[in-house]
């Protein structure tokens, strides 16, 4: 069972004043837009639903053990309540069924760019107004805070980077299969053209490429390589968050060879290093160090030698 954005709405009520959508009276009284397809006409009406009665009809309709996939926007985090796990401020979750209902946080990202170089080319839809907010990776850091740090539950969470699941799927879901305690099935590696079911009613404006797609591929990665500086902005606020979640990736924490293996004494494992001019540097962790490009080891090598 799969939910679309069901907190896009509210969040559309709240925000209206600041985003432009061609659909927003129209979602937000849930009556269906003029382009439509009678088809779809009721999905417009079914928006207008809270988070915690349609998860319950959901389980309703589960036979039997089963996954409810709800997929939310970073930048929708503010109406969810993470403590209890549903809308904030909404009903209280009710089932019909005698079912404890285990919840697993996932969070996916992608290279602020890339993400900003695809936002760019459907602004016919949102006007190119991309803040911080509307990036949602802060959002993402601030999630990943949250679920850590929660008091109750066990503050579990998965990260995936969206450059891994197009280049390694296989690898990439089997990873977080295995971390949500589900089986990994070969079928979730292609599927059929065209709409689904669970498309949110802005499904024509945003979802033509997926509908498009039989299967995942990376190809999206070399189309989207170039930024309009009217975005630096965002994309200068997004990178710290992004390059942090990354690390929290299993490609990334699985990568080269295991630290027991590198350091004679463990705790170098967790060594500070200053970089940077004297008092203008920092302490960082070591995996954080890195070398400017403006560095002039970088730019000429003359800080490479040999000696005996």
């Amino acid at each position: 069972m799969v939910l679309d954005e069901p907190l896009y709405r509210r969040w559309l009520e709240d925000y209206q004043d600041y985003v432009v959508r061609p659909y927003t009276m129209e979602l937000i009284s849930g009556t269906p837009h003029a382009s439509s397809k009678p088809q779809d006409n009721y999905k417009w009406s079914r928006e207008k639903k809270e988070l915690n009665s349609r998860i319950a009809s959901c389980v309703d309709r589960l036979d039997g053990d089963g996954v409810i996939f709800v997929k939310h926007m970073a930048k929708h985090c503010p109406l969810y309540d993470f403590e209890k796990d549903g809308e904030a401020n909404g009903s209280t979750l009710t089932l019909g069924v005698d079912l404890h209902i285990k919840h697993k946080h996932v969070l996916l990202i992608r290279d602020p760019v890339s993400m900003l170089s695809s936002w760019d080319a459907a602004s016919a839809v949102h006007s190119n107004s991309a803040t911080p907010n509307e990036v949602g990776i802060v959002h993402l850091l601030s999630i990943y805070s949250n679920v850590k740090s929660r008091s109750s539950g066990n503050g579990s969470i998965c990260v995936v980077d969206s450059d891994d699941l197009a280049s390694d799927p296989d690898t990439t879901l089997g990873a977080l299969c295995n971390d949500l305690d589900i089986p990994f099935t070969t079928q979730m590696l292609s599927w059929e053209s065209g709409p689904h079911e669970c498309d949110g009613p802005w499904a024509d404006w945003w979802y033509s490429g997926v509908h498009e797609s039989t299967g995942w591929s990376s190809d999206y990665a070399r189309r989207y390589q170039t930024l309009d500086p009217s975005l630096l902005p965002a994309m200068r606020a997004s990178l710290g968050a992004f390059n942090f979640l990354k690390q929290q990736t299993h490609r990334y924490i699985n990568r080269g060879p295991k630290p027991e293996t590198i350091y004679e004494d463990p705790r170098n494992e967790h060594v500070l290093v200053y970089i940077g001019a004297p008092g203008f540097g920092r302490l960082i962790p070591r995996d954080f160090a890195g070398v400017s490009p403006w560095d002039a080891s970088v730019q000429g090598g003359d800080a490479t030698w040999e000696g005996k």
